[in-house]
Order: structure tokens, then C-alpha cells, then sequence
């Protein structure tokens, strides 16, 4: 499956979940632009910086995505592809699941180890007592 493909299938199965969504927005129907939005200047600016370029493309994407079912929604054909598209999407989706599963399980399974972990970790700190320093009169 070609990137073009994988990219064109997200998209409007993007959209196709986006059709009972956009039922939803608000009556002004407006998406929040983040195009413009700066990243503080203070310590973490990077992945602040990150985020911003994240919104970005968010926005772009949710734009492009409202576009495709607007045009959707007036052209059957375009819908009917869509439709098609988003199927063989899923269906791939399902099967490369499937043939992961037991990769997913056992990532899923030390994840939770390692979060087991760090939380007994953490629990042990907090009910260990704290030694004060000892003060002399």
C-alpha cells in the first residue's frame, strides 16, 4: 500500500468519522485556529514549540477533513469513493491488528509492569517516615 494511499484512506476515513461530529459543532460552525498561537518562552520551549507546530497541523488537517465532507455530502460519487476507501481502510487496519496482536499484548503487558513499578515506587516513598535532622539545645 503506497503512502499516497495510507494518507488518502486516513483522510477520509478522518472525514467519514467527522460527519456525526460535525453535526455537533457549535452554530457558528467556526474551528478554532491555531495557526497563530506562539509558544512561551520559558523552560520546556521545545516541546511547547512542538505542540504549537502539533495545533497547526491539527487545524490544517481538521480543515482539509471539513472540506472532503463537504464535498462529500454534494457529491455522491466522491462519497460513495469515500465509503469505499474508508472499508479497505478498516479492513487493513483489522488485519494488521491482528497479525500484531501478540506484539500489542506484550508491549501492553510491560508497560503496565513498568507502571506497576514506578507506582509502588512511589508509594514507598511517600509512607517511608522522613528522618529529620537532629537539633541540639
Amino acid at each position: 500500500m503506497s503512502s499516497r494511499f495510507a494518507f488518502a484512506a486516513g483522510v477520509l476515513l478522518a472525514s467519514l468519522a467527522a460527519l456525526p461530529l460535525s453535526a455537533q459543532q457549535s452554530s457558528s460552525g467556526k474551528l478554532r485556529d491555531t495557526t497563530a498561537a506562539k509558544a512561551p518562552s520559558a523552560q520546556g520551549a521545545s516541546s511547547d514549540s512542538a505542540l504549537v507546530n502539533l495545533g497547526r497541523a491539527i487545524t490544517e488537517l481538521a480543515v482539509s477533513v471539513q472540506k472532503v465532507v463537504d464535498q462529500a455530502k454534494n457529491d455522491p460519487e466522491v462519497r460513495r469513493a469515500a465509503l469505499q476507501t474508508a472499508s479497505t481502510a478498516v479492513s487493513v487496519a483489522q488485519k494488521t491488528l491482528e497479525e500484531n496482536k501478540s506484539e500489542i499484548e506484550r508491549l501492553l503487558a510491560e508497560a503496565s509492569r513498568k507502571i506497576a513499578a514506578m507506582d509502588a515506587e512511589q508509594r514507598s516513598r511517600q509512607s517511608a517516615p522522613k528522618q529529620e535532622a537532629p537539633t541540639t539545645h
